[in-house]
């Protein structure tokens, strides 16, 4: 047992290494919200704000790499920051993980959708590599996967993105499982100019069972942050 912020949490180890905590909900001052939540056939709740992109669209055009690849860093990168985005519903128990990978939509050649996911690397021109090249594959698919989404990936986020236009909103297909549900699902839409920056629209659907209106504040201000202080990319 250990101490982990105001909770008291299970470790578990697979081969030594931590891979997710459970959390003893006796001791979780959240209790009463993750119990009234978790009651509820759909605990999800959703928020599209706009954000700027300016820096990180110079950079993408400066180093001729891809906005999406450099986005999703970020993106993946700030949410594991975040405690709240890194805790799901597992096993009816809630848990945190320490780490988690992104999954997210590509539209292969014959212009049908496929999930990929893959690992989370931390250092920046390993992720890029590692998710240009499984991007590549995926494009180049030609027999569809049998099954379009796994079940039992929790530790992950789902991603996807509309950039042939803006949007102002957008709402996501939700499953019966409440696992499922506790699975932050991210979209943003194409970038736009106004006023010499690049604007995009960006939505967040959570689980209310663990995340409330300050806990997605805090990822879109320190989402904001990591865009603006582009050394996130260009120093790691």
């Amino acid at each position: 047992m250990f101490l982990f912020g105001n909770k008291k949490i299970n470790v578990i180890l697979i081969l030594g290494v931590v891979i997710l905590k459970k959390i003893d909900i006796n001791d979780w001052d959240r209790k009463k919200i993750y119990t009234w939540f978790k009651g509820f056939s759909n605990s999800c709740w959703s928020m599209t704000k706009e954000l700027d992109v300016t820096n990180l669209v110079n950079y993408t055009k400066e180093s001729k790499t891809s906005f999406f690849i450099n986005m999703l860093y970020v993106v993946v990168k700030t949410l594991n920051s975040l405690e709240s985005m890194r805790m799901r519903l597992v096993d009816d128990e809630p848990v945190i993980y320490d780490n988690i990978n992104p999954a997210y939509t590509v539209m292969t050649e014959s212009g049908v959708f496929e999930n990929l996911r893959h690992d989370f690397v931390d250092n920046y021109n390993q992720f890029y590599l590692l998710a240009k090249e499984k991007i590549e594959i995926t494009k180049k698919q030609v027999k569809n996967d049998d099954i379009y989404n796994p079940k039992n990936h929790y530790n992950e986020y789902h991603i996807t993105c509309v950039p042939w236009i803006e949007f102002s909103n957008i709402s996501h297909p939700l499953p019966d499982d409440k696992s499922s549900q506790s699975v932050p699902r991210l979209c943003w839409g194409k970038y736009f100019k106004r006023n010499d920056k690049y604007i995009i629209n960006f939505n967040v659907t959570v689980s209310h069972m663990f995340c409330d209106g300050y806990d997605v504040a805090q990822f879109y201000l320190k989402l904001q942050e990591n865009i603006d202080s582009i050394r996130i990319i260009s120093e790691n």
